[in-house]
């Protein structure tokens, strides 16, 4: 499984983990049907249906990128797409999932630099786990843990069960779910995590023009905790 642990050196913090979800807390916004519609023209209603109606089993790894990709083509009007076509649409939703919202690349950086180990843990396909891996802000995480390569999806606990798993293998073997902390812009998985002892917090979704900003949220809390930010 294509999680990519990396070896970090042990510290102070050594036991603590800041795990960030993706869409809406790393990225810059939330919607990227727009660009795509751009490229399959079409209904735009009926292009962001399949594109959402359809993303769930795509994220769990139920529909390959042809499937997927095929299905948001078919609601388009688009018949035949070929091969190169589906994955130029793919290209596009990962640089728009790609765009780093500037205020979540600061705080990555900052704990990163103070040497946080950062995971991040994300409802997303696995085509988008290979681009999210390529990232040159990637280099600061110690692995991903992708829906699409585990076949489960948030809120679901087991994918939760994955990720206290591999940091037990990072941490002397001993899960320590309170030393997990964990930032979501969906409730509802804050609120998974939270039933099995991670502290979990709501980060306002990027872009939605939230009252209470994620980035400020998030460094308080760690703060709090006592995680270097400086």
């Amino acid at each position: 499984m294509a999680r990519q642990r990396r070896t970090r050196s042990t510290d102070a913090l050594s036991q603590k983990t800041v795990v960030f979800d993706f869409g809406g807390v790393i990225s810059a916004a939330h919607d990227p049907v727009p660009a795509i519609h751009a490229e399959t023209g079409g209904d735009l209603e009926e292009v962001r249906a399949a594109f959402w109606g359809e993303r769930l089993a795509y994220d769990t790894g139920d529909l390959t990128l042809e499937e997927y990709w095929g299905r948001v083509c078919a609601a388009a009007g688009v018949e035949d797409p070929s091969a190169d076509e589906l994955a130029h649409l793919q290209d596009v939703d990962n640089r728009y999932w790609l765009e780093i919202h500037p205020e979540s690349r600061s705080l990555i950086h900052d704990l990163s630099r103070n040497g946080v180990r950062l995971v991040l843990l994300s409802n997303a396909s696995v085509a988008f786990g290979e681009a999210v891996r390529r990232a040159e802000w990637f280099e600061a995480f110690s692995f991903a843990i992708i829906s699409g390569e585990e076949g489960v999806v948030k809120p679901d606990l087991r994918i939760f069960e994955v990720l206290l798993e591999t940091l037990s293998h990072e941490t002397g073997g001993v899960e320590r779910p309170a030393s997990t902390i964990f930032f979501d812009d969906v409730e509802e998985n804050v609120e998974a995590a939270r039933r099995l002892g991670i502290d979990a917090h709501r980060w306002p979704r990027n872009g939605d023009g939230a009252a209470d900003n994620g980035w400020e949220i998030a460094r308080a809390h760690l703060a709090g905790r006592g995680i270097p930010l400086d």
